[in-house]
């Protein structure tokens, strides 16, 4: 194997990681086939209007910005494998319901709300769980490899899934691509119940650490400048840019493109085959991420969503889309990772809640208006608008943490580098981004703390561990 590709595939020898890796790839499959049969069941019974779009989006991630907190609290207290088989198989649960329901002509477009209500907030406990589980599964050395991976196989289920359910529904129905979605959410479950607990790689929660002390996600997040402008800034990404794509291309397919169910799909899969590609590149980089690449990421993806807007034809779009995922996908790959080794380890369950909390929860909050800018004036213009906003966003993160330097560039050399695996927390500087372990340690200056904070960070639970050498 070229050493390239051995490079990009070098989590899958991880026995774990593969065996989850495996039973992942069926389940996204599963959930693409889903999310593309609810959108065109909630577009024919919603009489074609963006704001119904919207609201089942927001419906589904909303309960994110509730419940994901609480999810991390979860995360760095038990065991990772056991929450996740939990949650997917509720999630599958919901999935056939929602079959049963169709199949017998019941489902309505009150029903799909309250299922997706449901299953909003089964996965608002899913998502912060899975996505810090990588680092379990993997070890500190290879979890950029490893969420690379995993985005490339959500992405390629993002690919797949659309043109299979595509033609289902337009063979058979809805219905039966709710019921292969309940079905396969049966290869995570004994995925996960397969898996080693000997050989993850996790520390033990912090001794008599309560649950509760939820607000060491917010403490660590608040006291790093750099996680605080990297969470913003993917919130507006997954609200304004992201999801603005999501909530609008059914329309587009069918309005702006005379198309039908597999032009819908055809186009999901285009944004999916960007996304893959993203994936595939990041999951080969071979160190952390320096915050300037994610910032640029998160610009290109903005100004590549105001450029595809103006495509005047199916194929313009549809390649215009294709760019659109790359990008997005790159910066999510990235900013991913530089959150996950940015927060301390014994908070990192947490501060990856924080993360999905603000990510989902804000395209929850942006669906609806999107859904409804699509009405008043254009889908297209709809991601016109979003695309700027996130590119303007891009470059005020950028200025930010620019200035926050001071005295140079926004990472070193040496900070770009994978630091090893370490029973410490890695130390950061004062952007919060990683130092080599290797070198010398030094200061970093914070803002003080007033007393009323810190009685309240006491009140919850202890701060998070080590940000100074």
């Amino acid at each position: 194997m070229p050493a390239s590709r051995a490079a990009m595939m070098r989590s899958l020898s991880v026995p774990n990681f593969r065996r989850y890796f495996v039973g992942s790839v069926v389940s996204n499959v599963g959930t693409w086939m889903l999310r593309t049969a609810q959108a065109w069941v909630v577009l024919q019974l919603g009489g074609g209007l963006g704001v119904a779009l919207g609201v089942v989006t927001a419906l589904q991630f909303g309960p994110t910005m509730v419940f994901s907190v609480w999810a991390g609290a979860l995360s760095d207290r038990y065991d990772k494998a056991t929450i996740l088989a939990i949650t997917q198989s509720l999630i599958a649960t919901t999935s056939l319901v929602l079959a049963v329901l169709d199949v017998a002509g019941l489902l309505t477009l009150l029903l799909v709300y309250v299922l997706a209500l449901a299953g909003g907030i089964i996965t608002a406990f899913d998502v912060p769980v899975r996505q810090s589980f990588s680092t379990e599964l993997v070890g500190r050395e290879n979890v950029v490899n490893a969420v690379g991976l995993n985005s490339a196989s959500f992405n390629a289920a993002r690919l797949v899934g659309p043109l299979v359910a595509a033609v289902v529904i337009g063979l058979v129905g809805t219905w039966v691509c709710f019921l292969l979605a309940g079905l396969s959410g049966a290869a995570i479950v004994f995925s996960l119940i397969g898996i080693d607990r000997s050989q993850l790689h996790r520390r033990p929660p912090a001794p008599g650490a309560p649950v509760g002390s939820w607000n060491a996600g917010f403490v660590a997040v608040w006291r790093s400048p750099l996680l605080l402008s990297l969470v913003g800034l993917s919130s507006l990404a997954f609200a304004a840019g992201s999801n603005s794509v999501q909530v609008v291309l059914p329309i587009i397919a069918t309005v702006d493109f005379g198309g039908s169910a597999l032009g819908f799909g055809f186009l999901t899969a285009a944004l999916a085959g960007g996304g893959l590609i993203g994936a595939l590149v990041a999951s080969a980089s071979a160190g952390i991420p320096r915050v300037r690449w994610v910032v640029v990421g998160a610009l290109a993806f903005g100004v590549a969503c105001v450029v595809t807007s103006f495509m005047p034809t199916f194929l313009s779009f549809s390649a215009g889309l294709l760019v659109v995922g790359m990008c997005f996908m790159t910066f999510v790959v990235m900013a991913n990772t530089v959150i996950q080794l940015g927060a301390p380890p014994d908070v990192r369950g947490r501060v990856v809640a924080v993360y999905m909390m603000f990510a989902m929860g804000g395209g929850a909050l942006g669906s609806p208006l999107l859904g409804a800018l699509s009405d008043w004036f254009s889908p297209t213009r709809a991601i016109t608008i979003s695309g700027t906003a996130v590119a303007l966003a891009a470059l005020a993160v950028g200025l930010r943490l620019w200035l926050a330097a001071n005295d140079g560039p926004i990472l070193s050399d040496a900070e770009a580098r994978m630091p090893g695996e370490l029973d410490l927390v890695p130390e950061v500087d004062d952007l919060g981004g990683l130092i080599d372990p290797k070198a010398e340690p030094r200061p970093i200056h914070l803002p003080a703390v007033p007393p009323a904070r810190q009685a309240s960070c006491a009140g919850g639970g202890s701060p998070p561990a080590k940000f100074a050498g």
